[in-house]
């Protein structure tokens, strides 16, 4: 064979071979332009049902929209995280297709798009419903890297890889409105913490412009860890966020860890709290201190500015409204008690040994 018989064989090859690329990225990738979920960019804001659901058809939470807003119904109708679910859909009515990938069950596990009522079901899936609107339940499957994910439409055995990696948690707080309250530590004048054993401790700032709490009743001979060991107490009711909710008459302790927080500007806000199956559970109550809040009010009356000076002269800071401040805690968490994360529960609930130095260890005595 001559060399230029060679030479068009080689590039008869080559160009067969090209061929057969493009033709297998093709059929495997939809061109990357076609949607996975067609049909949900339409019907976005008529949605009003999604339930989503893990191993072992195990509920994680189930949204529905109401009058008054998104909900979870399977949490007595706590208000859902609006933000995070419209995330969530949009990513999944933007999502496109990058690749074709398995649509052999026995290899779904590799990409978690395996069915959830299985135990070791890896996946999420994802029940859509909206009015007069067929939608279709989804798997979403593993991440690939961080941008990308897989997934299977449920009622198909096609599973692929998509361009997003939608957000969808595993765990019901991440889909309710996560804040239970948010006091600043700065505002906080005084705490006091009474164990079920009567054991009290209390801790003090004098003003706002104090480093740290003083703690009281250190017993005699000890000292405290360190100067701002009781600080944390004081933050504890900082953005205070929920992981998980039930109504609050569900289950009162008999007799509850109490946390009475006081604020310079006259909200009391009382924390009762229990550990139950290792889990951290609090309920709250706001009130308020009548002379306190008279105080604070008297204090910041603006002064009236000097004879002849001008419009810009700086005012003093206006007052708070400790009493509408508590009425908007009460109707927020009065029907609720909260799980927590237990290290904010620990902190909150500190006793008095946790803030003190070590005893020393007793010298030996030697003859």
């Amino acid at each position: 064979m001559s060399q230029r018989n060679v030479l068009i064989l080689l590039a008869a090859v080559v160009v067969l071979v090209a061929l057969v690329l493009v033709g297998q990225r093709g059929g495997n990738t939809g061109s990357g332009s076609k949607l996975f979920a067609p049909q949900l960019e339409a019907a976005l804001n008529d949605i009003d049902r999604v339930t989503i659901t893990k191993a072992n058809n195990e509920t994680v939470v189930a949204l529905e929209r109401k009058a008054e807003g998104w909900v979870a119904t399977n949490k007595s109708g706590y208000p859902a995280n609006v933000d995070k679910l419209r995330q969530g859909l949009r990513a999944l009515a933007e999502a496109k297709i990058l690749e074709q990938k398995t649509a052999n069950p026995e290899l779904y596990s590799h990409l978690g798009v395996e069915d959830v009522g299985g135990d070791k079901a890896a996946g999420l899936a994802i029940t859509l419903a909206a009015s007069g609107k067929e939608l279709p339940a989804l798997i979403l499957g593993n991440a690939e890297g961080s941008k990308h994910r897989y997934v299977r439409r449920a009622a198909e055995t096609q599973s692929y890889l998509i361009d997003r990696n939608p957000e969808f948690a595993r765990g019901v707080g991440q889909w309710l409105d996560a804040q239970i309250v948010d006091v600043r530590s700065d505002r906080i004048a005084q705490v006091t913490i009474t164990q079920p054993t009567g054991q009290v401790v209390r801790l003090s700032k004098p003003n706002k412009d104090a480093a740290n709490y003083d703690v009281a009743d250190v017993p005699k001979g000890r000292e405290l860890l360190y100067p701002g060991v009781a600080n944390v107490i004081g933050n504890s009711l900082r953005e205070l966020n929920l992981e998980d909710v039930e109504p609050a008459a569900a289950s009162a302790p008999a007799k509850p860890t109490v946390v009475e927080v006081r604020t310079f500007d006259g909200l009391v806000v009382r924390v009762d709290g229990e550990k139950r199956n290792d889990a951290s559970w609090v309920s709250l109550t706001a009130s308020v201190d009548s002379a306190q809040a008279a105080r604070a009010a008297t204090a910041t009356i603006p002064t009236p500015p000097a004879e002849g000076a001008g419009a810009d002269t700086p005012k003093s800071p206006a007052a708070s409204d400790p009493v509408a401040e508590a009425a908007r805690i009460n109707a927020k968490v009065g029907p609720w008690r909260y799980k927590i994360a237990t290290f904010q529960y620990d902190q909150m609930t500190r006793g008095i040994a946790d803030l003190l130095k070590p005893l020393a260890a007793p010298t030996a005595k030697h003859d």
